[in-house]
């Protein structure tokens, strides 16, 4: 049976967005994925959609698996011409399956992320237990994580459910940092952003202001938004978390 979720994502693969993006919350997610892989490793690419990242990655020499609840996505990814002229070696190997359930031996992959995916999920702890789990000893997992003190949410979450999504369902600090410790990983990095963006939602002032510029200017690490988010983190939209999984005995 077809879910309200892959539904949604396969009517729009033909026209989703394929470029990384230039604003700093886009460009971070860049960064880190290549902050913490290496050429040759194995990288898995949870909720990939059309390869968005995937690409330039596999691009790099990473050994890429996308992964997407969409067949849509995934076929989008596979028809795209960036693909077709990276090494067979190097392809992307595309992969349907939810992110609460990989299809993924255990303390296989060098890498794991997961962008823009979990929060859209009641059950997100389940998810973000499956990229732990399939992460080797010492291996990295990346994720971003919804916060809850932020207004932008309320527009996102009337969004979503207009669409028959469940919602949107942030997590606190304190709740994240008790599930990291569980799953015995050490938090290496978090990034907060999305302070100042909340204003971006108030009626008109995205579309007749200049402000999106201004908080977003393009080729800022990090921007004025992630300077402030910084600042003030327990109003961050979301944050960026980079894990290290302990190693074995």
């Amino acid at each position: 049976m077809i879910s309200t979720e892959q539904k949604h994502f396969d009517d729009r693969a033909h026209g989703y967005e394929t470029e990384i993006g230039q604003e700093y919350p886009q460009a971070l997610k860049w960064e880190l994925i290549k902050k913490y892989s290496k050429a040759g490793q194995m990288v898995l690419d949870i909720g990939g959609a059309n390869g968005r990242h995937a690409l330039d990655l596999a691009s790099k020499s990473r050994n890429v698996t996308c992964i997407d609840l969409s067949p849509g996505m995934l076929t989008h990814m596979r028809a795209r011409d960036g693909y077709n002229t990276l090494d067979p070696m190097f392809r992307p190997s595309p992969v349907v399956a939810r992110a609460q359930e990989l299809p993924i031996a255990s303390n296989t992959a060098d890498m794991a992320y997961c962008y823009a995916t979990l929060l859209l999920m009641p059950d997100q702890d389940k998810a973000i237990s499956e990229l732990v789990r399939v992460v080797k000893p010492g291996g990295y997992i990346i994720v971003d994580i919804a916060r809850p003190w932020n207004f932008g949410w309320l527009y996102w979450k009337r969004h979503y459910k207009k669409l028959g999504f469940p919602g949107i369902f942030p997590l606190s600090p304190t709740k994240t940092r008790k599930l990291f410790h569980q799953l015995k990983c050490h938090t290496l990095e978090v990034i907060g952003t999305g302070l100042l963006t909340q204003l971006l939602y108030v009626p008109f002032v995205d579309k007749k202001t200049k402000l999106r510029e201004w908080i977003h200017a393009h080729d800022q690490s990090p921007d004025l938004d992630g300077k402030v988010t910084a600042k003030l983190p327990i109003f961050a939209n979301r944050e960026y978390i980079v894990l290290q999984k302990e190693a074995a005995d």
